[in-house]
């Protein structure tokens, strides 16, 4: 792919080669004129004046083309910036990315977008200043979650039963854990991987609530499924912290406890480390002595003291890990919220750009399109959709973008694409054949619009990416607009536009 450039300048030393052979045989042409006309001074000075100025025009145009070809100078990446690691660095990183924030809201347009964020952001910052440490129970519907709530708090506290989707809604309760300095919740979320739609929003609430805590109790009741294994792994990967319980040991023999949890601590390793795979029996069924039945105690303790061990280990920098996580998705949320802003601005700048080409063409059609011209009139768009992203550029920087774009669409034989696919289109529209069809200025004009929607999509590619076209280049951006067009059905929506505004064919 890198060979393609070079492939390129020596098509283009080829056609300056071709040109320069005219050239010259112009200049024996005009020769044989003046030496014809050389006793009329003034028709052999007009002749040589001539000459001189296509020499200049074509040297002219040599350098300029020759300078547009150079290869691209590479831009040095830098080195991104060390993760904070010491808790006063990760406060101080948390604090920055809130303060970063701010200044984000300020630019969302949305007032209820932005009232949602502030909320939260007030809300990370109470918890950096005063941390609070959240257990979040996690799992699917029959696991028991509900009874291991139960079972570590003492008290009855929510519902439990043998179906799935027990738990509607998430449930917080305070938990009272001698020696951990910091006040903690424990949080009972709805199932995981529950059908329909009502299942999927539980789900994804539960995901919000797993992904905001500082510890996770993920419970099984039996062997993993590797669609249980996913998400752990998503969390994990986000810097969880997770202890795995296996639940409702009482339904097992000891030594199918034994195995069950040999193998799940293989599972889950190295994700989760064998010493936190406890397990409990939260809810044990009754025992039936006789003419008696007994209800055995929950056997939970194993799960509460290294809940305990753990947060008086590690709570305070757990907190702050999770305060620095949410400062973070907080901050790429907001960006999500500007991008959709400005690409819908840009949409509204690419629209109105695309009308003014396709008038211009259709008003002064030529033979073929002339990309020079398209790409004088779209520096001004690309002036400013870099406005729109932050990106100052005068109306030379803007044309010199412009014209490497085209470049591009030529090389990537989207004109004649273009032109073909809107030569069929408009025989649509206009249910006639295009032979018989002044067909000149309404298929330039409709595939100059065309091509110009398709430059300025790339150029949203362009700015979002910090003025940069990414590894694919601009070759691989400009390809995935044509296909995310075509497959959009953008086209014919416009030829039909563009028949009722300007072509007027019916």
């Amino acid at each position: 792919m890198r060979s393609v450039p070079y492939l390129r300048l020596l098509l283009l030393l080829a056609l300056l080669a071709s040109f320069t052979g005219l050239i010259v045989w112009l200049i024996q042409s005009f020769l044989d004129l003046y030496y014809a006309t050389r006793y009329h001074p003034i028709l052999g000075g007009l002749l040589i004046g001539v000459l001189v100025l296509l020499l200049l025009v074509f040297l002219a145009a040599s350098i300029y083309y020759l300078f547009l070809f150079r290869p691209a100078p590479k831009t040095e990446r830098l080195p991104r910036p060390a993760p904070p690691e010491t808790p006063a660095e990760k406060w101080e990183a948390a604090r920055r990315n809130l303060a970063h924030l701010e200044a984000q809201m300020a630019q969302i347009q949305d007032q209820v977008a932005r009232a949602a964020l502030a909320e939260r952001s007030a809300r990370l910052a109470q918890q950096l200043a005063r941390p609070q440490l959240q257990v979040v129970v996690f799992g699917t519907g029959s696991a028991g979650k509900t009874s291991l709530v139960n079972a570590l708090l003492g008290r009855r506290v929510g519902a439990v039963g043998a179906t799935l989707g027990t738990t509607q809604t998430v449930a917080v309760y305070d938990w009272d854990l001698p020696g951990i300095p910091h006040p903690v919740q424990i949080v009972d979320c709805p199932g995981i991987l529950e059908i329909g739609p009502a299942g999927a929003m539980r789900e994804e609430e539960a995901q919000a609530q797993a992904q905001a805590a500082e510890l996770l109790l993920v419970v099984v009741d039996g062997d993993l499924r590797q669609s249980e294994v996913d998400p752990l792994r998503r969390l994990i990967a986000l810097g969880k912290r997770a202890l795995l319980v296996l639940n409702k040991i009482d339904r097992y023999t000891s030594e199918e406890r034994q195995l069950l949890l040999q193998r799940l601590r293989e599972r889950v390793y190295p994700l989760i480390q064998p010493e936190d795979v406890l397990l409990a029996a939260a809810d044990p069924a009754p025992v039936r002595l006789g003419s008696q039945t007994w209800q055995p105690e929950p056997e939970v303790a194993a799960v509460r003291d290294r809940v305990q061990a753990v947060l008086y280990a590690e709570g305070g920098s757990l907190a702050l890990d999770n305060a620095l996580l949410q400062s973070q998705q907080l901050g790429e949320e907001a960006k999500r919220i500007i991008q959709a802003q400005l690409r819908r601005q840009a949409e509204e700048v690419i629209d109105r750009f695309q009308w003014i080409v396709t008038g211009v063409v259709f008003a002064n059609p030529i033979p073929a399109l002339d990309l020079l011209a398209i790409a004088a009139i779209n520096a001004q768009m690309v002036v400013e959709l870099g406005s729109l992203y932050g990106c100052q550029m005068n109306l030379q920087q803007g044309r010199e973008l412009a014209l490497s774009l085209a470049k591009t669409l030529a090389g990537l034989g989207l004109v004649e694409g273009a032109i073909q696919l809107t030569t069929g289109l408009l025989a649509t529209v206009a249910e006639v054949s295009v032979v018989g069809f002044l067909a000149t200025a309404p298929i330039q004009a409709a595939s100059a619009g065309y091509l110009t929607r398709i430059a300025g999509k790339s150029f949203i590619e362009y700015f979002q990416r910090n003025q940069s076209w990414g590894e694919g280049g601009m070759q691989a951006v400009v390809r995935a607009q044509v296909e995310s067009t075509q497959k959009a059905g953008w086209l014919k929506e416009f030829v039909r536009q563009a028949s009722e505004r300007v072509f007027r064919l019916r």
